[in-house]
């Protein structure tokens, strides 16, 4: 599952960057970030990057040790390969960014966050999520169903759950590039309400 999820999320990141070299776009941070990383690969233009791979693969296993629970293998895959910056997508036509750590740092963030995730969860008597992604609607996330490891589109706090993709990897192959820039979708999304 580990090698799927890489191969998938290393595909993204190529398209992605080609998608963007085809359009003259430069892909550079966002001017407000300035915090070091191994992304960062050229001296003389320290806003731009590309990913970056560990040379071991790191995992969450701390976590969810802490937590008590055993996470789907594809979610250790998907944040534990290395740190990248935004990538913008969509998938069926909802814009979408992965969340990605961007050094060290973020990456402890981010493990703190999917705890406080987790730990919501439990508290409504939902079941165990874990975040991949974000959309426009600050209500709703992208996330791996930690059981079944569904791709799905959940409203933060509900029930309400629509599956996008049956693994990590097909939603990842399925994804379209986005210009940098982009935030909105160009086609409406219809989910159910």
């Amino acid at each position: 599952m580990a090698d799927q999820v890489i191969c998938a999320l290393s595909d993204v990141f190529a398209r992605w960057f080609a998608y963007q070299q085809q359009r003259g776009i430069q892909v550079c941070c966002p001017e407000d970030e300035l915090r070091p990383s191994p992304c960062r690969y050229d001296a003389q233009h320290p806003e731009r990057w590309k990913p970056w791979s560990r040379p071991e693969m790191s995992d969450l296993q701390n976590i969810a040790s802490a937590l008590e629970c055993v996470f789907h293998p594809a979610i250790h895959a998907y944040y534990g390969h290395g740190y990248a910056g935004q990538i913008t997508a969509s998938f069926k036509g909802l814009a979408v960014t992965l969340v990605q750590p961007w050094n060290e740092e973020d990456f402890e963030r981010l493990q703190q966050n999917l705890v406080a995730h987790v730990l919501m969860l439990r508290r409504l008597k939902l079941p165990i999520t874990l975040f991949l992604a974000t959309v426009s609607d600050e209500s709703r996330v992208i996330s791996l169903d930690n059981e079944t490891g569904e791709v799905v589109l959940e409203q933060l706090g509900k029930k309400k759950r629509w599956v996008l993709a049956d693994s990590l990897p097909a939603f990842l192959q399925r994804l379209s590039p986005l210009a940098q820039t982009a935030v909105t979708p160009a086609v409406p999304v219809n989910l159910p309400a």
